[in-house]
């Protein structure tokens, strides 16, 4: 996930390191409309999906998201269907959505070609995902996942163990795997894909034992932080032998 740093060329440096996608954090993150348009188009350039997490479901920015090229959205706290329909609703076009049309853009590479054509090739290709982090989300799941147009769900254990009331606690776990569990097998049932925010190892292994197949794992400060560090912990080995 790209939280904070809006390096134009970080998506490249992700591809080029095996990544298979990219998050942009819109939520949280403090990017501004500028930003997020070059990163968004350096990630098609560099041929790594660019899925931004929105701060909510409005048509806003969904619709300028969409025309600088994301390559998918997410939304966070998506408590039921009707949530995550508004984000179809914009983010696709007709007959699917009610996406606006403005084709001479970033999303085009700025050649649309036909236009009947390239909506198609656009709904196919565009993915929107709900991010199940609260307790309705999880029980509204199987909607969640049957509602035209969605690709799929991200868990988010975070703010999930806090909607439980076992944030920090050990017993956490356990609502945290059942949710794993429930979430993962909704998405086999309807062939949907299945995803996880998260850096705690055992809700990585028991989100892959549930058939889940994409894995959000830290973010680029995450990374700087353990990759400075490890080469810190080189060099002082180095300099007290």
């Amino acid at each position: 996930m790209i939280n904070e740093v809006p390096f134009p060329h970080l998506p490249t440096i992700l591809h080029n390191g095996g990544f298979d996608f990219l998050i942009v954090d819109a939520e949280h993150g403090g990017f501004d409309y500028s930003a997020l348009g070059v990163i968004l188009m350096n990630a098609r350039y560099a041929g790594i999906p660019a899925i931004v997490r929105l701060a909510d479901n409005g048509r806003k920015d969904i619709t300028k998201l969409m025309d600088m090229g994301a390559g998918g959205l997410l939304l966070p706290m998506t408590d039921t269907a009707a949530d995550i329909a508004q984000v179809v609703r914009f983010a696709k076009y007709a007959p699917m959505g009610k996406r606006g049309i403005s084709t001479n853009r970033a999303h085009t590479f700025y050649n649309p070609g036909d236009l009947s054509q390239y909506m198609a090739y656009a709904n196919q290709s565009t993915m929107v995902f709900a991010q199940i982090e609260t307790a309705s989300g999880v029980e509204h799941v199987d909607e969640i996942l049957e509602e035209e147009g969605v690709a799929g769900v991200f868990l988010g254990p975070n703010d999930l163990s806090c909607d439980y009331g076992c944030i920090g606690q050990e017993a956490s776990k356990a609502p945290i795997f059942a949710a794993i569990d429930r979430v993962g097998q909704a998405a086999a049932r309807r062939g949907s894909l299945a995803g996880i925010i998260t850096e705690t190892q055992a809700y990585l292994e028991r989100a892959a034992q549930n058939q889940f197949r994409l894995f959000c794992c830290g973010s680029e400060i995450s990374l700087w932080k353990k990759g400075s560090r490890s080469t810190v912990t080189r060099i002082q080995e180095l300099v007290t032998q």
